[in-house]
């Protein structure tokens, strides 16, 4: 499987990293524009998840990259924004009298959780482009469950690298995502060689 470390060493040492961040963290200052960044985010795992290897794609075919971003958003809606917001009305039911800290530590594990999912909802998308892959809850699910059970620490990295950025959440949203799709699709492609699962 991956390892982070190795990881994040290749893409820092990639030559077009700090260009192809900056533009898509100031990408994601601003609304509807964000898209375009969102679907360079979805070219990179796209590569990733038909060809095994990493590259930064180029920041071209900007109709192409605004459909993908819109995808992407629709995948988020609902494996991303609305479990969260279900989990985090359930949670303030169960828990109505839970102190801040109590409610940083919920909403963090939450945070993490919905993104691996969202991250595994992705790949399973990618196989089609259909929609109708998203109906495998169960498998969707499952390939979560394996993730944090393997790689989970990893997801606490992305979280750690979007905290540390919030004041510029622009770059604080695109280095996170940009971490977590790469990690969580390499996962999923050698997990699906060696299993042929997905």
């Amino acid at each position: 499987m991956p390892n982070f470390e190795n990881l994040f060493n290749r893409l820092i040492q990639n030559p077009q990293f700090f260009v192809s961040f900056f533009v898509g963290g100031l990408l994601c200052f601003i609304p509807i524009i964000n898209l375009f960044a969102f679907g360079y985010l979805y070219r990179i795992v796209k590569n990733i998840r038909h060809t095994g290897s990493f590259k930064m794609p180029e920041w071209d075919s900007f109709e192409q990259l605004f459909i993908d971003g819109i995808r992407m958003s629709l995948i988020f809606l609902v494996y991303g924004l609305l479990p969260f917001t279900f989990g985090f009305f359930i949670l303030s039911l169960v828990l109505p009298g839970i102190g801040l800290l109590e409610h940083n530590i919920i909403s963090s594990i939450l945070k993490i959780t919905i993104l691996v999912v969202f991250c595994s909802a992705i790949y399973r998308y990618q196989r089609s482009q259909s929609f109708y892959a998203l109906l495998d809850f169960k498998l969707i699910m499952k390939m979560a469950l394996l993730y944090l059970q393997s790689q989970g620490v990893v997801l606490l990295a992305c979280y750690g690298l979007f905290y540390f950025f919030l004041p510029l959440y622009g770059f604080s949203i695109f280095g996170a995502l940009l971490l977590a799709f790469i990690q969580t699709t390499g996962f999923f492609y050698q997990l699906e060689l060696k299993k042929g699962l997905y």
